[in-house]
C-alpha cells in the first residue's frame, strides 16, 4: 500500500527534461494557489502485461492543511492527506491510514505529495535533483531521487506546466510507468 501511495505522491510532481531550471527560478516562475481544485486523467502503464489504465477523478487542496485525491472512474476511491495522516476510503470504509508520525518514509511520502501539488520547490529539493528548461508555454522539469531508498520506487518523474502542474509522468523501476494530466483547474 505505501508504494501505490509513492505512486500517487509522484503524479502530482512536476515533469522536466533539460538542464537549465533550478528549484529557486522554478520558485519564482510558478505561483500555486492557497486553494486549488480541478479534475485529472491518470494512465497507468504496466509493463509486463503491456495494458494501460485509466481513471479519471477530480482533486483538491488547502494548502499545508489537507489534499483531497477522489478517483471516480472505473472505481470509486479517496485518498485524504491531511498535517498528520494519509487515508485512503472506498465508500464509507477506511481501508487505509498512515499517521505522518508513524515513520520517517511515510513523514518523506506525506511531505512529497504536499510538495508536489502544492509547488513547494524548497521543500522537493530535499528528496531530488533537478534538471530543467523553460519553453515558450511552460516549463518541464525532471526530478532524479537524491536517496537510493527512493530507487526502488521510481526512477524518475517529469513535470511540466506553467502557472499550475499540468502533467506528470512516473518512471517505476520496475518498467512501470504513470502518467497524470490535469485539467479544469482552478483557485
Amino acid at each position: 500500500m505505501v508504494r501505490y501511495l509513492i505512486v500517487i505522491v509522484f503524479f502530482f510532481a512536476p515533469i522536466a527534461t533539460a538542464a537549465e531550471l533550478t528549484f529557486s527560478e522554478l520558485q519564482k516562475i510558478s505561483n500555486p494557489p492557497l486553494n486549488h481544485e480541478g479534475t485529472f486523467l491518470q494512465k497507468k502503464y504496466l509493463g509486463t502485461l503491456d495494458i494501460e489504465l485509466k481513471s479519471t477523478g477530480v482533486f483538491s487542496y488547502q494548502r499545508d492543511e489537507w489534499l483531497r485525491w477522489e478517483t471516480l472512474k472505473p472505481l470509486q476511491n479517496e485518498l485524504l492527506v491531511t498535517s498528520e495522516s494519509i487515508v485512503n476510503r472506498q465508500g464509507n470504509q477506511e481501508i487505509m491510514r498512515l499517521e505522518k508520525s508513524a515513520n520517517s518514509a511515510t513523514s518523506a511520502l506525506h511531505d512529497i505529495l504536499f510538495s508536489v501539488l502544492t509547488s513547494d520547490w524548497e521543500k522537493l529539493a530535499n528528496y531530488f535533483e533537478i534538471s530543467g528548461v523553460i519553453e515558450a508555454e511552460g516549463w518541464s522539469v525532471a526530478l532524479q531521487p537524491l536517496e537510493n531508498k527512493m530507487v526502488l520506487f521510481v526512477d524518475r518523474v517529469e513535470i511540466r506546466g506553467g502557472a499550475f502542474v499540468r502533467e506528470i509522468i512516473l518512471y517505476e523501476s520496475s518498467g512501470d510507468r504513470t502518467t497524470i494530466q490535469f485539467d479544469n483547474l482552478s483557485k
